[in-house]
């Protein structure tokens, strides 16, 4: 019995995992670029609705169809930047598909037009 719940428990932490993994992305940009290209990926999509967002933390809340998400931007190091989109309610439900979206909108914009930071 403790095998089975133990294998239970495995396959469903593996699981969760799996749903944090598509959550973030790695750009090999300075975050303060990333952030502006995520601000204009998002408001660029007549999909999503801006409905906070805060340069100072890098994080800016959406609205997609009646749920909200976070998306967060984090320095790692010098070039290079984390975002991580996650929905407000902790609400898995529909899966990584708007952060797909997202990451792929931001891909664009960094491709695109180019920024590079003011100092």
């Amino acid at each position: 019995m403790k095998k089975i719940f133990l294998s239970i428990c495995l396959l469903s932490t593996m699981a969760f995992a799996g749903i944090f993994e598509d959550s973030f992305k790695i750009f090999s940009n300075d975050a303060d670029v990333v952030f502006m290209s995520a601000l204009n990926a998002i408001n660029s999509s007549n999909q999503y609705e801006i409905a906070e967002m805060q340069t100072k933390n890098g994080y800016i809340l959406f609205l997609y169809g009646s749920r909200y998400y976070l998306l967060t931007v984090t320095r790692r190091y010098q070039n290079q930047s984390e975002v991580k989109i996650m929905p407000q309610n902790s609400d898995f439900s529909q899966g990584n598909v708007v952060a797909k979206e997202i990451f792929a909108l931001i891909d664009s914009q960094l491709k695109n037009k180019p920024m590079e930071q003011i100092k």
